[in-house]
């Protein structure tokens, strides 16, 4: 539900990631955010397991991963490396977004106007303990 957070284990989020995956309809849009190590990336390796692609990366270097599925290609962006909005144009977006089953941008704040907007806004956080997060679905 939009705008209540709940706390999940790292299995949980899983669970969620695969119900989002099915709600989800072709060329949807996801945005990530939250600080660092709070389970971002985690979430679009869940989501990617659910929608049957390969096993997902961490985007360390790159900006963008695409991952086969059956269902189409499913699209990952890191915006934590832009050092200004305007970065954001040479990932061209719409492009990204037109030729993937899903388009999931983590730190989308990062591309400003230039990212577009979501169908589903995750925001998560640090928990309690290691092994849980708060999750939020924002929209």
């Amino acid at each position: 539900m939009p705008g209540t957070a709940e706390t999940l284990t790292l299995e949980q989020l899983h669970v969620r990631a695969a119900a989002l995956w099915v709600e989800l309809a072709p060329s949807s849009v996801v945005w990530l955010t939250g600080e660092l190590g709070a389970g971002k990336t985690t979430f679009v390796q869940a989501l990617v397991r659910a929608g049957a692609g390969e096993e997902a990366r961490s985007p360390t270097y790159a900006l963008v991963h695409e991952y086969d599925s059956p269902g189409g290609v499913l699209v990952h962006v890191d915006c934590y490396r832009l050092r200004d909005p305007e970065e954001a144009l040479d990932l061209d977006f719409a492009d990204l977004q037109r030729r993937g089953r899903l388009l999931m941008i983590e730190w989308p704040e990062r591309g400003g106007a230039h990212v577009p907007r979501p169908d589903a806004h995750i925001h998560l956080a640090h928990g309690d303990r290691d092994s849980v997060r708060r999750l939020e679905r924002v929209r």
